[in-house]
């Protein structure tokens, strides 16, 4: 028997009231200004804000010409209760993903809809500790204080600077931007997103996605990624990236719109929920400049929380699974020279930098 919808939450609530709203306007020029944040690292007891100066004292490189990472994208979804087992499952996954990927290859995780139970998690985790800085350990940087992205990046990653784009948006959506320096001054800007949800009229996700474009095509920008929950559910989020010089990485290897392949939301969702939206492709990695797209494969494909915590979503009346969406991992060359540093490489515990 199909489930009915839940009963609202807090957060809940708050969108739904937010979905009675008129349509979003834009507001002054002023409040679409970047700002500039602060990222962190694990010091080995607490996390601290890094040293500003942390790019410029990172001269020495270990690697020169093109350079592949790893990028990661996930959303793993505030609406559903349970957000901590379901936090937990998701980061068990990722480590997992992370503990076998090639040493050599750095890694950047984009992750949306988080909430403040999540960020705290994922700063306990060890994994996270020995090798990433984080962009959030709080919500100081969102627009809400509900939910929000956050970032993941290797610690070997020469990092310039981190800033927020707000966009024209009623539900408080935004860019999160990362400049990784080149020795050679180049930058490579990764922007996490989360575009507007659901149908509005007028569009809303075209001004969005065009603002971070914007920051894309920036001069001194020689390679950029942007990534994340693109609420891509209406005809006209097919040619978005077209529109905007970029190229989407499902598309360059061959993937085609309306295929099961592609989709990464509808599966892991409650039947009425199905019924009712279908499945889509929400979730994509675009990409412009010095940037060529090796492999693309989707993650967290029939992910459920741990087994001992499965009775406790049910008795609350959810689903097991983690989240809602498939997340994305795609292996990308950055033909830029000299992005990672051997001072950003020793902070790597031995045991993490042979994996």
């Amino acid at each position: 028997m199909a489930r009915e919808p839940p009963k609202l939450g807090s957060i809940e609530t708050i969108l739904a009231s937010k979905l009675a709203e008129p349509p979003a306007k834009k507001l002054d020029d002023s409040h679409y200004q970047p700002r500039t944040q602060s990222y962190y690292e694990f010091n080995g007891s607490a996390w601290q804000a890094a040293p500003t100066a942390h790019s410029a004292t990172s001269a020495a490189t270990s690697t020169t010409g093109a350079l592949t990472m790893r990028l990661i994208t996930w959303n793993i979804d505030v609406l559903s209760d349970g957000a901590k087992p379901r936090m937990a499952g998701a980061l068990e996954h990722l480590e997992s993903l992370v503990l076998n990927m090639p040493s050599a290859q750095p890694i950047v995780i984009f992750l949306q809809e988080m909430g403040q139970t999540d960020l705290a998690q994922i700063q306990a985790a060890e994994w996270v500790q020995a090798r990433f800085f984080l962009t959030d350990i709080d919500e100081r940087s969102w627009d809400s204080p509900h939910y929000g992205t956050t970032t993941l990046v290797d610690r070997r990653f020469n990092i310039k600077k981190i800033f927020r784009v707000p966009w024209v948006t009623k539900f408080e959506r935004d860019g999160l931007f990362i400049d990784i320096k080149g020795s050679k001054g180049q930058v490579v800007r990764l922007c996490n997103t989360h575009l507007e949800s659901l149908a509005s009229d007028p569009p809303v996700r075209p001004l969005q996605l065009a603002a971070a474009a914007k920051y894309l095509h920036a001069d001194s920008v020689q390679a950029a990624l942007l990534a994340g929950d693109l609420n891509a559910i209406q005809p006209f989020d097919r040619t978005l990236h077209t529109e905007n010089r970029l190229k989407d990485a499902y598309l360059e290897l061959g993937g085609k719109e309306d295929s099961e392949e592609g989709y990464t939301w509808g599966h892991q969702v409650p039947q009425w929920m199905k019924n009712k939206f279908g499945c889509s492709r929400m979730d994509k990695i675009l990409y412009s400049g010095a940037v060529r797209v090796k492999t693309l494969e989707r993650i967290g494909v029939g992910v459920k929380v741990a087994e001992d915590k499965r009775q406790e979503m049910r008795d609350i009346g959810c689903e097991e699974w983690v989240t809602d969406h498939y997340g994305l991992m795609g292996e990308l060359q950055l033909d830029v020279s000299c992005l990672i540093s051997e001072v950003g490489s020793a902070r790597l515990p031995a045991g993490i930098s042979r994996i």
